[in-house]
């Protein structure tokens, strides 16, 4: 291991955490169909729309090099909604996302070692975090315009990491 491998490895000792930033025009365009069409009194800010591709516990600190060696734009469309559990015991609504950038890179970075808390990779989007409202999520509405990602975000995992409510 080279200086530079054993200073990432160290930044990631708690984990490595990687994201697909929104694009700014999708973040505008999504942000109105959310207020226009979902009726939530609390939801994420709009700012902070991303598709996590890996929480992993595990350091990945490999995953730094996704930051330059990029396939952008990646695109997704919402295929409906589902209600998550989030750390401090409350419920978040996502959109479900088909991207499939973002599920491959999950499984390439799962091959470097990458692990989850979870069985199965589900590409989403947080749009309200431990919501106090009653939503049926099965009967919002599905925006029917493609969500573009310009951005590969990757960094330390911050294992108290909670996103910021609009």
């Amino acid at each position: 291991m080279n200086l530079l491998s054993l200073q990432q490895f160290a930044a990631h000792k708690d984990g490595t955490y990687v994201a697909l930033n929104l694009s700014e025009e999708s973040k505008a365009l999504l942000d109105n169909f959310v207020e226009m069409n979902l009726g939530l009194t609390e939801r994420v800010d709009p700012s902070t729309y991303h598709i996590t591709v890996i929480y992993s516990r595990t350091p990945v600190p490999s995953a730094e090099n996704y930051k330059e060696k990029h396939k952008l734009p990646a695109t997704a469309m919402v295929s409906g909604y589902e209600i998550f559990p989030t750390k401090n015991d409350g419920l978040c609504l996502v959109m479900r996302l088909v991207c499939p950038y973002a599920t491959e890179l999950n499984s390439q970075l799962g091959k470097q070692g990458a692990t989850s808390d979870y069985p199965e990779y589900k590409p989403h989007m947080t749009i309200a975090y431990d919501m106090t409202q009653k939503v049926d999520h099965e009967s919002l509405p599905i925006p029917q315009f493609q969500l573009v990602f310009d951005e590969i975000y990757v960094a330390p995992l911050d294992p108290l990491f909670v996103p910021a409510n609009k």
